[in-house]
């Protein structure tokens, strides 16, 4: 049975493994620098008690990744649906979701480093609350629902939209897509430079005065 609401699609996911692992280092500097071993788990005694999974995964064999993802469907329609909320589709970029970000979602709250694991009960409780509002609701219920989670005075769920705006913009805006939506065009190069601007050249005159120069 689908978690989709009728009047929406249902989640697909977009992006490989290799694609959200590469995606979680460029944006929250995830991995440990080189090939550090992370360590994690219960501590007893004040003693961490684990053997780690080993290294950090070798993006050339992203398959062999040494931790799965934790996500469910109706957590996956949620992060869509809240993806799309805040980063919806317009005429000049495409919707959160179909670049993938609710898979991106998944692999970070999924992967055993610190930030992760703290931002992991904060996202899936987040989205079990949510996903209670929108999956079963009207459209119009579903877009009430979302609206009001920015404005709501509970703690909890202020620091979920908090941390989910913030991975879903920050991983929008390291694709291809993100960046031709805010005119990034990286390092181009030019067959002449055509100096500062009228403008900028009015405004270096006019300090320059003032120091005496």
């Amino acid at each position: 049975m689908s978690d989709a609401p009728e009047d929406a699609p249902e989640y697909v996911s977009k992006i490989d493994r290799r694609t959200a692992l590469a995606w979680i280092g460029v944006v929250g500097a995830a991995t440990a620098v080189g090939a550090g071993v992370v360590v994690y788990g219960p501590k007893v005694g004040g003693e961490r008690i684990t053997r780690g999974y080993g290294t950090d995964p070798k993006l050339t064999k992203p398959e062999k990744a040494p931790w799965s993802r934790i996500m469910v469907q109706s957590q996956l329609q949620t992060a869509a649906m809240l993806a799309d909320f805040i980063l919806p589709a317009t005429a000049a970029a495409p919707s959160a979701s179909s670049l993938g970000v609710p898979d991106f979602i998944d692999e970070w709250v999924s992967a055993p480093y610190p930030d992760q694991l703290n931002d992991r009960p904060v996202i899936l409780n987040g989205l079990n609350a949510l996903g209670g509002k929108v999956l079963k609701a009207s459209a119009a219920g579903r877009a009430a629902a979302l609206k009001a989670l920015p404005a709501s005075a509970d703690p909890a769920a202020q620091a979920f939209w908090k941390t989910f705006r913030h991975l879903t913009i920050g991983a929008y805006y390291t694709t291809e897509a993100g960046f031709k939506d805010i005119g990034y065009i990286g390092n181009v190069a030019r067959t002449s430079d055509p100096g500062p601007s009228a403008e900028v050249k009015a405004v270096l005159e006019r300090e320059l005065k003032k120091l005496g120069l």
